[in-house]
Protein backbone atom coordinates (compact mmCIF):
# COMPACT_ATOMS: atom_id res chain seq x y z
CA UNK A 1 0.00 0.00 0.00
CA UNK A 2 1.22 3.40 -0.98
CA UNK A 3 1.75 6.09 1.64
CA UNK A 4 -0.51 9.11 1.34
CA UNK A 5 2.62 10.92 0.48
CA UNK A 6 3.37 8.07 -2.52
CA UNK A 7 -0.12 8.57 -4.51
CA UNK A 8 0.17 12.13 -5.52
CA UNK A 9 0.59 11.92 -9.46
CA UNK A 10 1.95 15.58 -9.05
CA UNK A 11 5.38 13.11 -8.07
CA UNK A 12 5.60 11.87 -11.52
CA UNK A 13 5.04 15.29 -13.55
CA UNK A 14 1.42 16.83 -14.54
CA UNK A 15 1.30 15.44 -17.91
CA UNK A 16 0.97 11.62 -16.28
CA UNK A 17 -2.41 10.60 -15.88
CA UNK A 18 -3.19 7.78 -13.39
CA UNK A 19 -6.22 5.31 -12.43
CA UNK A 20 -7.13 6.09 -9.23
CA UNK A 21 -9.17 4.19 -6.56
CA UNK A 22 -9.97 6.02 -3.25
CA UNK A 23 -10.98 5.57 0.46
CA UNK A 24 -10.96 8.08 3.13
CA UNK A 25 -9.32 6.08 5.58
CA UNK A 26 -7.75 2.79 6.53
CA UNK A 27 -9.73 -0.21 8.71
CA UNK A 28 -12.39 -2.73 8.07
CA UNK A 29 -14.60 -2.75 4.57
CA UNK A 30 -12.64 0.29 2.95
CA UNK A 31 -9.14 -1.21 3.07
CA UNK A 32 -10.46 -4.51 1.60
CA UNK A 33 -12.53 -2.33 -0.85
CA UNK A 34 -9.36 -0.73 -2.08
CA UNK A 35 -7.25 -3.65 -2.20
CA UNK A 36 -10.17 -5.95 -4.30
CA UNK A 37 -10.47 -3.10 -6.30
CA UNK A 38 -7.19 -1.90 -7.41
CA UNK A 39 -6.19 -5.25 -8.44
CA UNK A 40 -9.81 -5.93 -10.44
CA UNK A 41 -9.63 -2.92 -12.28
CA UNK A 42 -6.04 -2.20 -12.15
CA UNK A 43 -5.94 0.74 -10.10
CA UNK A 44 -3.75 2.95 -7.78
CA UNK A 45 -4.53 3.23 -4.11
CA UNK A 46 -5.09 6.97 -3.05
CA UNK A 47 -6.24 7.28 0.58
CA UNK A 48 -6.85 10.41 2.56
CA UNK A 49 -9.47 13.39 3.04
CA UNK A 50 -9.49 15.39 0.11
CA UNK A 51 -7.19 18.62 0.43
CA UNK A 52 -6.70 20.86 -2.37
CA UNK A 53 -3.38 18.72 -3.35
CA UNK A 54 -5.09 15.09 -3.48
CA UNK A 55 -8.34 17.19 -5.15
CA UNK A 56 -5.81 17.72 -7.84
CA UNK A 57 -4.58 14.43 -8.50
CA UNK A 58 -7.69 12.88 -8.30
CA UNK A 59 -9.70 15.65 -11.09
CA UNK A 60 -6.41 14.93 -13.00
CA UNK A 61 -6.94 10.69 -12.93
CA UNK A 62 -7.35 9.00 -16.34
CA UNK A 63 -9.93 6.21 -14.56
CA UNK A 64 -11.27 7.32 -11.31
CA UNK A 65 -13.41 5.21 -8.49
CA UNK A 66 -14.64 6.31 -5.12
CA UNK A 67 -14.99 3.00 -2.73
CA UNK A 68 -16.44 4.76 0.14
CA UNK A 69 -17.86 7.91 -1.45
CA UNK A 70 -19.71 8.45 2.52
CA UNK A 71 -16.75 8.67 4.24
CA UNK A 72 -16.10 12.19 2.36
CA UNK A 73 -19.04 13.74 0.99
CA UNK A 74 -17.79 17.00 0.31
CA UNK A 75 -14.77 15.72 -1.21
CA UNK A 76 -16.17 13.83 -3.42
CA UNK A 77 -18.70 16.02 -4.51
CA UNK A 78 -15.50 18.65 -5.18
CA UNK A 79 -13.70 16.22 -7.32
CA UNK A 80 -16.67 14.77 -9.19
CA UNK A 81 -18.14 18.45 -10.29
CA UNK A 82 -14.39 19.62 -12.11
CA UNK A 83 -14.20 16.06 -13.38
CA UNK A 84 -17.55 16.56 -14.71
CA UNK A 85 -16.80 20.10 -16.39
CA UNK A 86 -13.81 18.85 -18.10
CA UNK A 87 -15.60 15.39 -19.23
CA UNK A 88 -13.58 12.75 -17.17
CA UNK A 89 -15.83 9.90 -15.92
CA UNK A 90 -16.33 9.68 -12.13
CA UNK A 91 -17.62 6.26 -10.16
CA UNK A 92 -18.89 6.24 -6.61
CA UNK A 93 -20.01 3.41 -4.17
CA UNK A 94 -22.80 4.64 -2.09
CA UNK A 95 -22.55 2.31 0.88
CA UNK A 96 -25.76 3.88 2.90
CA UNK A 97 -28.37 5.41 0.77
CA UNK A 98 -31.11 4.53 3.09
CA UNK A 99 -29.17 7.57 5.41
CA UNK A 100 -30.99 9.90 2.43
CA UNK A 101 -34.31 8.86 3.43
CA UNK A 102 -34.23 8.97 7.08
CA UNK A 103 -36.53 11.97 8.77
CA UNK A 104 -35.74 13.52 11.83
CA UNK A 105 -33.13 15.73 11.07
CA UNK A 106 -32.34 18.16 8.10
CA UNK A 107 -29.00 16.50 7.24
CA UNK A 108 -30.87 13.81 5.43
CA UNK A 109 -33.43 15.82 3.90
CA UNK A 110 -30.04 17.92 2.32
CA UNK A 111 -28.50 14.64 1.23
CA UNK A 112 -31.33 13.28 -0.27
CA UNK A 113 -31.75 16.40 -2.49
CA UNK A 114 -27.88 16.76 -3.42
CA UNK A 115 -27.96 13.02 -4.52
CA UNK A 116 -30.88 13.79 -6.68
CA UNK A 117 -29.11 16.84 -8.24
CA UNK A 118 -25.92 14.56 -8.90
CA UNK A 119 -27.77 12.41 -10.36
CA UNK A 120 -28.09 14.65 -13.67
CA UNK A 121 -24.39 15.60 -13.54
CA UNK A 122 -22.62 14.32 -16.84
CA UNK A 123 -19.81 11.93 -16.27
CA UNK A 124 -20.77 10.75 -13.07
CA UNK A 125 -21.68 7.13 -12.50
CA UNK A 126 -22.99 6.61 -9.30
CA UNK A 127 -23.78 2.54 -7.47
CA UNK A 128 -25.55 1.73 -4.17
CA UNK A 129 -24.29 -1.68 -3.32
CA UNK A 130 -27.97 -2.94 -2.60
CA UNK A 131 -30.36 -3.67 -5.08
CA UNK A 132 -32.87 -0.84 -6.08
CA UNK A 133 -35.60 -3.68 -5.36
CA UNK A 134 -34.82 -3.60 -1.56
CA UNK A 135 -35.79 -0.77 -1.91
CA UNK A 136 -37.18 1.29 -4.86
CA UNK A 137 -36.03 4.88 -3.50
CA UNK A 138 -32.47 3.86 -4.49
CA UNK A 139 -33.39 5.36 -7.75
CA UNK A 140 -33.50 8.57 -6.75
CA UNK A 141 -29.91 9.15 -6.08
CA UNK A 142 -27.76 7.01 -7.75
CA UNK A 143 -27.56 5.67 -11.44
CA UNK A 144 -27.63 1.89 -10.21
CA UNK A 145 -26.69 -0.58 -7.91
CA UNK A 146 -24.01 -3.37 -7.92
CA UNK A 147 -23.81 -6.47 -4.91
CA UNK A 148 -21.69 -5.38 -1.87
CA UNK A 149 -18.13 -7.12 -3.02
CA UNK A 150 -18.23 -8.93 0.14
CA UNK A 151 -21.26 -10.73 -0.77
CA UNK A 152 -18.92 -12.29 -3.65
CA UNK A 153 -15.52 -11.86 -3.39
CA UNK A 154 -13.98 -15.26 -2.34
CA UNK A 155 -16.16 -16.60 -5.12
CA UNK A 156 -12.53 -16.26 -7.17
CA UNK A 157 -11.11 -19.07 -5.91
CA UNK A 158 -9.94 -17.36 -2.35
CA UNK A 159 -8.10 -19.84 -0.12
CA UNK A 160 -10.16 -21.02 3.04
CA UNK A 161 -7.82 -21.81 6.10
CA UNK A 162 -8.94 -24.91 7.38
CA UNK A 163 -8.16 -24.50 10.96
CA UNK A 164 -6.58 -22.20 13.66
CA UNK A 165 -5.94 -22.59 17.27
CA UNK A 166 -8.99 -20.58 17.59
CA UNK A 167 -10.76 -22.60 15.69
CA UNK A 168 -9.87 -25.51 17.83
CA UNK A 169 -10.53 -24.02 21.28
CA UNK A 170 -13.37 -22.99 20.12
CA UNK A 171 -14.61 -26.42 18.32
CA UNK A 172 -13.36 -27.79 21.72
CA UNK A 173 -15.14 -25.36 24.26
CA UNK A 174 -18.54 -26.66 21.96
CA UNK A 175 -17.95 -29.97 22.88
CA UNK A 176 -20.37 -31.54 19.81
CA UNK A 177 -22.81 -28.58 20.53
CA UNK A 178 -24.11 -26.39 17.17
CA UNK A 179 -21.75 -23.58 17.41
CA UNK A 180 -23.04 -19.86 17.41
CA UNK A 181 -20.53 -16.71 16.76
CA UNK A 182 -20.72 -13.49 16.75
CA UNK A 183 -17.82 -12.66 14.35
CA UNK A 184 -15.59 -9.06 14.23
CA UNK A 185 -16.35 -6.17 16.57
CA UNK A 186 -18.64 -6.14 18.99
CA UNK A 187 -21.27 -3.69 19.49
CA UNK A 188 -24.66 -2.80 20.68
CA UNK A 189 -25.25 -1.78 16.81
CA UNK A 190 -24.62 -5.28 15.93
CA UNK A 191 -27.26 -7.16 18.28
CA UNK A 192 -25.00 -8.21 20.51
CA UNK A 193 -27.23 -6.81 23.64
CA UNK A 194 -30.28 -8.85 21.74
CA UNK A 195 -27.78 -11.94 21.86
CA UNK A 196 -27.08 -12.16 25.18
CA UNK A 197 -30.45 -11.29 26.51
CA UNK A 198 -31.44 -14.16 24.34
CA UNK A 199 -28.77 -16.67 26.17
CA UNK A 200 -29.31 -15.39 29.48
CA UNK A 201 -32.96 -15.50 29.15
CA UNK A 202 -33.14 -18.98 28.22
CA UNK A 203 -30.84 -20.81 29.72
CA UNK A 204 -31.60 -24.31 28.26
CA UNK A 205 -30.45 -22.99 24.96
CA UNK A 206 -27.00 -23.47 25.94
CA UNK A 207 -27.24 -27.30 26.29
CA UNK A 208 -27.79 -27.57 22.57
CA UNK A 209 -25.88 -24.25 21.31
CA UNK A 210 -22.68 -22.65 22.13
CA UNK A 211 -21.89 -18.96 21.71
CA UNK A 212 -19.22 -17.12 21.29
CA UNK A 213 -17.74 -13.79 20.42
CA UNK A 214 -14.99 -13.19 18.60
CA UNK A 215 -13.40 -9.42 18.50
CA UNK A 216 -12.51 -6.12 19.86
CA UNK A 217 -14.98 -5.64 22.65
CA UNK A 218 -16.82 -1.89 23.02
CA UNK A 219 -16.95 -0.83 26.52
CA UNK A 220 -20.23 -0.19 26.25
CA UNK A 221 -20.81 -3.78 25.84
CA UNK A 222 -19.21 -4.96 28.98
CA UNK A 223 -21.93 -5.81 31.18
CA UNK A 224 -23.28 -7.42 28.00
CA UNK A 225 -19.89 -9.90 27.88
CA UNK A 226 -20.00 -10.69 31.55
CA UNK A 227 -23.63 -12.08 31.05
CA UNK A 228 -22.89 -14.29 28.44
CA UNK A 229 -19.87 -15.57 30.19
CA UNK A 230 -21.76 -16.43 33.05
CA UNK A 231 -24.67 -18.09 30.83
CA UNK A 232 -21.48 -20.20 29.69
CA UNK A 233 -21.04 -18.52 26.45
CA UNK A 234 -17.53 -17.31 25.42
CA UNK A 235 -15.73 -14.08 24.56
CA UNK A 236 -12.91 -13.41 22.84
CA UNK A 237 -11.55 -9.78 23.64
CA UNK A 238 -8.83 -8.94 20.58
CA UNK A 239 -8.37 -8.69 17.40
CA UNK A 240 -8.77 -11.40 15.14
CA UNK A 241 -7.05 -11.96 12.23
CA UNK A 242 -8.56 -12.99 8.78
CA UNK A 243 -7.83 -16.22 8.98
CA UNK A 244 -8.43 -16.96 12.23
CA UNK A 245 -11.89 -15.50 11.20
CA UNK A 246 -11.85 -17.91 7.98
CA UNK A 247 -11.44 -20.57 9.76
CA UNK A 248 -14.09 -19.92 12.27
CA UNK A 249 -16.94 -19.87 9.61
CA UNK A 250 -15.57 -23.46 8.68
CA UNK A 251 -16.25 -24.20 12.26
CA UNK A 252 -19.43 -22.59 13.51
CA UNK A 253 -22.58 -23.54 12.24
CA UNK A 254 -24.12 -19.89 12.52
CA UNK A 255 -22.80 -16.94 12.43
CA UNK A 256 -24.58 -13.74 13.80
CA UNK A 257 -25.70 -11.17 11.46
CA UNK A 258 -29.16 -9.91 13.46
CA UNK A 259 -28.54 -6.35 13.95
CA UNK A 260 -30.11 -3.24 15.48
CA UNK A 261 -32.93 -1.80 13.46
CA UNK A 262 -31.15 1.12 12.59
CA UNK A 263 -27.70 -0.91 11.40
CA UNK A 264 -29.80 -2.05 8.09
CA UNK A 265 -27.12 -2.04 5.39
CA UNK A 266 -25.37 -4.78 4.13
CA UNK A 267 -22.96 -7.01 5.64
CA UNK A 268 -19.28 -8.55 5.28
CA UNK A 269 -19.94 -11.44 7.89
CA UNK A 270 -23.16 -11.99 5.86
CA UNK A 271 -21.17 -12.63 2.41
CA UNK A 272 -18.88 -14.46 4.02
CA UNK A 273 -21.75 -16.48 5.30
CA UNK A 274 -23.03 -17.19 2.19
CA UNK A 275 -19.99 -17.84 0.35
CA UNK A 276 -18.62 -20.31 2.63
CA UNK A 277 -21.43 -22.11 3.58
CA UNK A 278 -22.23 -21.20 7.47
CA UNK A 279 -25.60 -20.13 7.68
CA UNK A 280 -26.33 -16.52 8.84
CA UNK A 281 -28.87 -15.81 11.71
CA UNK A 282 -30.79 -12.08 10.70
CA UNK A 283 -33.35 -10.08 11.36
CA UNK A 284 -36.71 -10.31 10.19
CA UNK A 285 -37.25 -7.62 7.75
CA UNK A 286 -33.88 -6.47 7.35
CA UNK A 287 -32.46 -6.01 3.67
CA UNK A 288 -30.41 -9.29 4.91
CA UNK A 289 -33.33 -11.01 4.15
CA UNK A 290 -34.11 -9.79 0.79
CA UNK A 291 -30.69 -11.43 0.08
CA UNK A 292 -31.37 -14.50 1.17
CA UNK A 293 -34.40 -14.37 -0.94
CA UNK A 294 -32.18 -14.51 -3.88
CA UNK A 295 -31.73 -18.30 -3.03
CA UNK A 296 -28.08 -18.47 -1.88
CA UNK A 297 -28.70 -19.36 1.72
CA UNK A 298 -30.96 -20.43 4.20
CA UNK A 299 -31.50 -17.63 7.34
CA UNK A 300 -32.13 -18.22 10.66
CA UNK A 301 -35.00 -15.30 10.81
CA UNK A 302 -35.68 -13.64 14.43
CA UNK A 303 -38.03 -11.32 15.23
CA UNK A 304 -35.93 -8.51 16.58
CA UNK A 305 -35.96 -8.30 20.83
CA UNK A 306 -38.28 -11.35 21.08
CA UNK A 307 -36.07 -13.46 22.85
CA UNK A 308 -38.15 -16.17 23.11
CA UNK A 309 -39.24 -16.59 19.34
CA UNK A 310 -34.87 -15.92 18.80
CA UNK A 311 -34.41 -18.81 21.26
CA UNK A 312 -36.83 -20.90 20.03
CA UNK A 313 -36.02 -20.52 16.13
CA UNK A 314 -32.09 -21.10 17.04
CA UNK A 315 -32.68 -24.41 18.75
CA UNK A 316 -34.42 -25.64 15.73
CA UNK A 317 -32.34 -24.86 13.48
CA UNK A 318 -29.63 -26.19 15.78
CA UNK A 319 -31.36 -29.39 15.76
CA UNK A 320 -31.51 -29.67 12.50
CA UNK A 321 -27.94 -29.21 11.40
CA UNK A 322 -26.54 -30.49 7.68
CA UNK A 323 -23.55 -30.63 6.26
CA UNK A 324 -21.76 -27.79 4.44
CA UNK A 325 -21.86 -27.29 0.99
CA UNK A 326 -18.20 -27.44 -0.24
CA UNK A 327 -18.21 -24.93 -3.46
CA UNK A 328 -19.87 -21.39 -4.23
CA UNK A 329 -22.78 -21.04 -6.41
CA UNK A 330 -23.84 -19.61 -9.21
CA UNK A 331 -25.83 -17.23 -7.75
CA UNK A 332 -22.60 -16.06 -6.22
CA UNK A 333 -20.32 -16.06 -9.20
CA UNK A 334 -23.47 -14.06 -10.98
CA UNK A 335 -22.77 -11.38 -8.15
CA UNK A 336 -19.04 -11.03 -9.15
CA UNK A 337 -20.01 -10.81 -12.89
CA UNK A 338 -22.82 -8.35 -12.57
CA UNK A 339 -20.47 -5.70 -10.23
CA UNK A 340 -17.17 -6.18 -12.74
CA UNK A 341 -18.79 -5.71 -16.03
CA UNK A 342 -20.91 -2.43 -14.31
CA UNK A 343 -18.12 -0.75 -12.93
CA UNK A 344 -15.66 -1.62 -15.63
CA UNK A 345 -18.31 -0.15 -17.96
CA UNK A 346 -18.87 2.70 -16.50
CA UNK A 347 -14.36 3.62 -15.58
Amino acid sequence: MASVGDIHASKVGPEVKRNYVHVSAPGGHRQFYQDLFAGLFGLDPAMGRIGHRLWLDLVRARHLLFATIDDDYAGFIAVALARSLIGRRTVGLFLRPSKCFESGRLVYRLKRWTFRCLRHLPYLSLFTILPFKFDRRFAQVAHGWVHDPQMWDMHDGAALVETSQLSRDVLTAAGGRAILCFLGSVRKSKGFEFLADIVCDHPGLAKDVFVVAVGRVDPACGEDCARMISAGGMVVDRFVSDDELLSLYKTCDFAWCCYEPDYDQASGIFGRSVQLGTRPIIRKGAYLEKYAQEGAVVPVCLVYGDTRDAAANIAAAAANRSDKPGRLGEIVGGWRADFVQKIRAAL
